[in-house]
């Protein structure tokens, strides 16, 4: 694990700060939110010898403010003080900002923001309100980098534990879904899970090409009444692009797909990064107590980035991803959240380990074949069995008397969905001490998805 250099004024939130913290409990579960504003990178990676220590919580500088005259303006060339104010409406702040040469990693004080240069990851927790950053979020992609349609969006989330402590547009799935469809017309709402304490909920858009796009004016009033107004916004009547559902036919053969990556047809690739996208989600509740001693703070500790890498090494955290470029943050009593990059994928971590609402989660989005191989593959193919290796790495150190994986990966052809159909239902198989409940696999445009759901076996003593 490649640890960012420390500094003095990485200092937790005051007391206060935390908007959502609530009286001996806290909302632990995130809301995912998830913007592709074209279906591949728009500009090429920043030098890795550009790359600079951005983990100085005072105020961290934006991490790629300078840019080619030769390639246009991205996300990654947005002003910090821009995100500073949309992330004002979550109700969240940025501590610390860690970087590589594909993204940047900004660790909030409810959760974590990742940017690309033609995609936005917002992770937040607590009881903010994620939603209303969404038309904030294309503004500043339409009027900063150009971006004036959406290509696709996810948004997702675990059943809340306390959810009558929620704001709007957060107070139910339904709220949500309609908020969402007031913005996107070709999107499609999913729960999933046998009990309501245990539902996962998924909203997600088909993609969608530039020559499918209706145009679609939003009085700014409107825009300025719904996200509270900020002073970067404009005053006059903007034009964004609401999208609807695409209309062109799936590729004929492997070079209609060929032809349409090269402009000489209308472009209609899945949704994916180089080689397969692929997205695991862990989250775990009823975590063992034993197990969360590491993350409170210790007398006299400096609590921030100190007690962040204090946690890493007593937990066994800095040994999921030894080469990744890291950012850990321990909170004031307790609490703990973590980003990390590596190449063009990231992970995230998250915990709340108060024994009456205890929750942690676990997301990655870099390739599990690459870093957890596994020799002796047993009745697994290689790709399951580092999969399950991650997972089972990940259970050890938190314990959870529960836990529920989501799987993402993409597929691109018929044949490809059914062996990665296969291939997802064998990774979401049995875990030594856990009893599955449910297992869901879901196939959608350019994905196929598996849902798995554990309970601890009790035994007798």
């Amino acid at each position: 694990m490649v640890f960012e250099q420390l500094s003095l004024s990485s200092a937790p939130p005051l007391s206060g700060d935390n908007y959502s913290a609530e009286h001996g409990c806290f909302e632990g579960p995130e809301k995912l939110l998830e913007i592709w504003f074209s279906p591949q990178d728009t500009a090429p990676p920043t030098p890795t010898d550009s790359d600079s220590d951005l983990s100085d919580t005072s105020n961290p500088p934006t991490p790629r403010g300078s840019y080619s005259f030769m390639f246009p303006k991205d996300l990654r060339t947005v002003e910090k003080s821009t995100w500073d104010s949309m992330l004002a409406t979550v109700k969240c702040s940025v501590l610390s900002v860690v970087s590589n040469a594909y993204s940047d990693a900004y660790l909030l004080s409810e959760s974590a923001m990742f940017v690309y240069s033609n995609r936005l990851v917002v992770k937040t927790c607590g009881t903010t309100t994620l939603l209303k950053a969404l038309p904030y979020i294309l503004e500043i992609a339409r009027t900063q980098c150009g971006y004036d349609y959406v290509y696709r969006l996810f948004y997702s989330r675990k059943s809340f534990n306390f959810p009558d402590k929620q704001p709007g547009p957060h107070r139910s799935w339904e709220e949500e879904v309609s908020y969402l469809d007031d913005h996107f017309d070709n999107g499609a709402a999913y729960v999933i899970g046998n009990t309501k304490q245990d539902e996962w909920y998924l909203y997600l858009t088909a993609p969608v090409e530039r020559d499918h796009i209706e145009e679609a004016s939003m009085d700014m009033d409107q825009l300025m009444s719904e996200t509270n107004g900020l002073s970067w916004m404009s005053s006059k009547t903007c034009t964004w692009k609401k999208t609807s559902p695409p209309s062109l036919p799936p590729p004929s053969n492997s070079m209609d797909l060929v032809n349409r990556f090269n402009g000489t047809a209308p472009p209609f690739l899945p949704h994916r990064r180089m080689g397969t996208d692929e997205t695991i989600e862990i989250l775990m509740t009823g975590l063992d107590r034993h197990a969360m001693r590491p993350f409170y703070q210790k007398d006299n500790e400096p609590a921030g980035l100190v007690g962040g890498l204090r946690v890493d090494r007593e937990t066994g955290l800095d040994k999921i991803y030894p080469q990744a470029k890291v950012n850990s943050y321990l909170f004031e009593p307790c609490g703990y959240s973590a980003n990390g990059l590596m190449d063009q994928g990231y992970y995230t971590i998250h915990v709340t380990p108060e024994p009456q609402c205890s929750y942690a989660s676990f997301e990655t989005t870099i390739p599990t074949s690459v870093t957890h191989p596994v020799s002796h593959l047993g009745k697994h193919t290689g790709q399951e069995a580092a999969v399950r290796l991650l997972i089972r790495q990940v259970l050890d150190i938190f314990q959870p008397e529960a836990f529920t994986i989501t799987y993402f990966s993409s597929s691109s052809d018929d044949d490809e969905e059914s062996e990665n159909m296969s291939r997802l239902l064998r990774t979401a198989g049995k875990f030594g001490g856990y009893k599955r409940k449910d297992r869901v696999l879901h196939a959608f445009q350019g994905y196929d998805l598996v849902y798995g759901h554990y309970n601890k076996i009790k035994t007798l003593n």
